[in-house]
């Protein structure tokens, strides 16, 4: 080999660049930025929230997963200053990490999100005492106050982080609940949300370890897990003292809330009670998760597992469950139900049916489902190997051109809004179909009418970041999830 002619000038390719005209200056060529520095220091990771300072876990930062991508601002590594943006980071990086790492585990992998590429993580991102999902960032804010004590930071509370990062999860499987005009939808999507953030914090044996402790065992009595956000929800006590909020978490999964359709519910009601408001009405299927949790504990309590055992058991099998319904349940305005027979369905044909009729007791309880079964003799024959045959898709129409009954100073009559209606029949391994879900026309449109009054009504459309829809080019658009 010529060694001289390998590294001569001729051999060199040149860099040709494009001609300029006189007196045009060169463009400023654009430069990467360079990835943020990050140390080996361990991090002080809050495995729940500021309420309990002792549930701490001093550890290495987990692997991020390689897909979906986020980046967290500020995020360094670990041995910052509790409450500086670093820590906040931190806090927010381990959480998302693991949360997404689990999900994966049991089926839940993604390969991106469905608005962005790269999920911006904000843990420092305002003076509020609220955090929000936007389908291209999450961002977590801060509030000080005397009647709380000082400041509280969103960013270092697990269940809040969790909280939101579930809405993406959501999001990204199924973005047709994102702008979906149904309150069910949108109560489902705070029940998956906060069910993300029992899920995160069950991740941790110390964690599992306490709530048995703490109920000797009996996961019906009250519980690190059960409660959400304490943090945040003791300062939105202390703020709106007589509110019927409860004085120590923001929302309980233990609570007696039974399905009941959102039209017969009122538009805002105290906290101790069921209103048709998302989160409230959320309550409903959040119950329901913790309900299963527990059917699954006691049945492998039963089957002599250990209590941790048989907790971190119920945990995968709740999450495998939950996660396959999410993918398959046909999106429509009685979405409870769809997604009750459909974790049935996926429990039966996909699971070994190893905790159906667990799980139907506590549909039934609790009023998602109804105890008598479907004739199904009109049933189409099932052609694919999924097991499931969905009828009808969304509908995308103005309500002016169908509802007779109006409100004469709503607006949102005459904006296009998408109506979930889609319908499926499910079968078992033998191709014999075993269920039906389904909703009338009328069932959809009204369901829909419901969704645009409660929005008039509680001026939840607009312009600015307080309203989570706006209109665009003359339809009705999610903007964010708080």
């Amino acid at each position: 080999m010529n060694l001289h002619k390998l590294f001569s000038a001729q051999a060199i390719p040149r860099k040709r660049f494009p001609k300029r005209r006189p007196g045009q200056r060169p463009k400023p060529r654009r430069r990467k930025p360079k990835p943020p520095v990050v140390n080996s220091k361990r991090i002080n990771y809050i495995l729940n929230d500021m309420t309990t300072p002792d549930l701490l876990k001093a550890m290495h930062a987990p692997i991020q997963p390689v897909s979906p991508m986020f980046t967290v601002r500020k995020y360094a590594g670990g041995g910052f200053k509790r409450g500086t943006a670093e820590d906040l980071a931190a806090q927010c990086f381990v959480t998302m990490t693991n949360t997404l790492n689990f999900y994966a585990q049991h089926g839940g992998k993604m390969n991106r999100w469905i608005g962005t590429s790269n999920l911006a993580v904000m843990p420092k991102a305002g003076v509020d005492l609220n955090a929000y999902y936007d389908r291209r960032s999450l961002r977590f804010f801060y509030y000080g106050h005397q009647k709380i004590g000082g400041t509280v930071f969103t960013a270092e509370s697990s269940d809040i982080v969790a909280h939101e990062l579930g809405h993406a999860v959501l999001d990204t499987f199924r973005p047709d609940t994102w702008s979906a005009a149904s309150l069910e939808v949108w109560g489902f999507h705070e029940a998956f949300a906060d069910l993300t953030a029992m899920i995160n914090i069950m991740c941790h044996d110390s964690i599992l370890q306490r709530a048995i402790d703490q109920t000797n065992g009996d996961m019906r009595k009250q519980n690190v897990i059960a409660r959400l956000a304490e943090h945040v929800g003791k300062a939105v006590f202390a703020l709106s003292p007589g509110s019927g909020r409860s004085p120590d978490c923001l929302r309980n999964a233990i609570n007696s809330f039974n399905y009941v359709p959102p039209n017969k519910l009122p538009k805002n009601a105290p906290h101790n009670k069921l209103s048709s408001e998302c989160h409230s009405f959320g309550r409903v299927f959040l119950g329901v998760y913790y309900d299963l949790l527990v059917a699954m504990y006691e049945q492998n309590r039963n089957d002599g597992s250990t209590p941790l055992e048989a907790l971190a058991h119920a945990r995968d099998s709740l999450t495998d469950r939950a996660l396959m319904a999410i993918k398959h349940a046909p999106i429509n305005v009685k979405f409870y139900e769809s997604m009750a027979k459909t974790m049935l369905w996926a429990d039966k044909t996909k699971l070994n049916g190893t905790y159906h009729d667990a799980m139907r007791d506590v549909f039934i309880k609790r009023n998602v489902i109804q105890p008598t079964l479907n004739i199904l003799s009109n049933a189409p024959s099932c052609d694919n190997n999924e097991g499931i045959v969905k009828m009808s898709s969304t509908l995308n129409l103005k309500l002016s051109n169908h509802i007779l009954r109006m409100q004469s100073d709503n607006p949102l009559y005459n904006v296009e809004v998408e109506i979930p209606q889609e319908q499926a029949y499910l079968y078992d391994e033998n191709k014999t179909a075993m269920d039906v879900i389904s909703v009338s026309d009328d069932e959809a449109l009204l369901g829909a009418q419901d969704m645009i009054e409660y929005l008039h009504e509680t001026n939840s459309v607009g312009e600015g970041s307080d309203t989570p829809f706006e209109i665009q080019d003359g339809k009705l658009v999610r903007t964010h999830f708080a």
